[in-house]
């Protein structure tokens, strides 16, 4: 009777622990992938982070030519002013997607975090970095286009007054 006894509590006390290291492998593995993922928007960041000083400059530019088109003839240049103004406003928003993505950026946690008193939750950690990287790879689409779309203008108002 004590062999039995004992012979079904091991066997009860080993599926316990199987179950809890595939929880646990399977909470490690979601741990890497997410990482990975994180990484990649780091990537993301690392790459168009630099083009904000030139956002900055281009915004600067354009905000110029704005003042001196209104000095001459805000109403025969009103179209004019127009796109610029859409594309100061342009560029003011990239710069805040990369500012409010940047404040809202979530990590991986650590085995530490995980381990506190107060865990992280890691339930759908996989889903919030995807989402951060879908949300920086927009913000740099938002930045390419912006500082495009600036580089055209003035390139073209340069023109214009070479051509004058």
């Amino acid at each position: 009777m004590y062999r039995l006894f004992f012979g079904f509590f091991s066997l009860i006390f080993i599926s316990l622990s199987s179950c809890q290291s595939s929880t646990t492998t399977e909470a490690d593995a979601n741990l890497t992938q997410a990482q990975e993922i994180y990484d990649e928007a780091i990537v993301v960041h690392d790459e168009v982070m630099p083009r904000m000083d030139e956002m900055m400059r281009l915004r600067r530019t354009v905000q110029q030519q704005m003042d001196s088109l209104q000095q001459v003839d805000s109403v025969a240049y009103a179209d004019t002013l127009q796109q610029m103004q859409t594309i100061v406003q342009n560029l003011k928003e990239a710069d805040d997607a990369m500012m409010q993505w940047m404040r809202n950026t979530v990590g991986v946690p650590t085995q530490e975090e995980l381990q506190s008193p107060d865990p992280v939750d890691t339930t759908n950690i996989i889903q919030v970095q995807q989402q951060q990287k879908a949300a920086i790879e927009q913000v740099k689409q938002q930045m390419e286009s912006s500082i495009e779309e600036a580089k055209a203008l003035i390139a073209e108002m340069e023109g214009n007054i070479k051509q004058n």
